[in-house]
């Protein structure tokens, strides 16, 4: 990692020590953040910033480059217990703002839908998303139904295989890994098994933030949101 090059739009490189036989054969990496955000009903909303990052390396054969399979950190997390929909946009524009490029992912379930509303007007871009049963995800634009079996089981294959982890030094870290393992399947009336928070007590605020976050990297991909779109809104 060492003689990586991060460049200011969050790409990373190696140096070509202008030599033009290694950038023919440069690839991009990149480092950026996805958020996500699960608004508080009667419980208190979270957020979770995710380190997305992806390195080039040499393979060997000369100036040839490859891409290390992708890494995902929970890097920053952080509840709020405020209600008002201009309140929770003014502090989400804060804590985007102090990000370099992101890209944002809110629960647009239910209560979720005038906030999604709230955010377009001032001008905050994120992906709606509108929790579901079943196991489809399906995606119009920036609007996105998902299950919320999808959602967890995602996050649970990227936790299990090591390329979803929790920074050490996160304040609170053994609560998000409580709140993920809180997750258990339960049966409906219809007879289809799902998931949910388990037990008194367990909101999974948290953990349903960062299965959004993840969401927005696995599977929603696209363009990359910077500080500039929300320069205008101030609460």
């Amino acid at each position: 990692m060492s003689d990586v090059v991060e460049r200011s739009d969050g790409t990373l490189v190696l140096p070509s020590n202008a030599d033009p036989a290694c950038l023919m054969h440069q690839v991009l990496g990149w480092r950026r953040y996805a958020v996500g955000l699960d608004l508080g009903r009667n419980d208190p909303t979270a957020l979770v910033v995710l380190q997305s990052e992806c390195v080039p390396e040499f393979t060997g054969r000369g100036f040839e480059q490859r891409l290390r399979a992708p890494t995902y950190t929970v890097v920053f997390t952080e509840t709020i217990q405020v209600y008002e929909y201009t309140a929770i946009a003014d502090f989400l524009a804060k804590r985007l703002g102090q990000l370099k490029n992101w890209t944002l992912a809110i629960d647009a379930s239910g209560l979720g839908q005038p906030f999604s509303s709230t955010l377009r007007q001032a001008g905050i871009p994120h992906f709606g998303v509108v929790m579901t049963a079943g196991s489809a995800l399906n995606r119009k634009g920036y609007d996105v139904t998902c299950s919320k079996t999808l959602l967890i089981e995602n996050m649970a294959t990227h936790l299990e295989t090591g390329s979803l982890t929790i920074a050490n030094d996160l304040p609170g870290k053994q609560e998000l890994l409580n709140e993920i393992a809180s997750f258990e399947l339960a049966a409906t009336s219809a007879g289809n098994l799902v998931l949910a928070g388990g037990g008194k007590g367990h909101h999974a605020d948290q953990a349903v933030a960062t299965s959004l976050a993840l969401l927005v990297e696995t599977h929603l991909g696209g363009q990359r949101f910077t500080t500039s779109k929300i320069s205008n809104w101030h609460g």
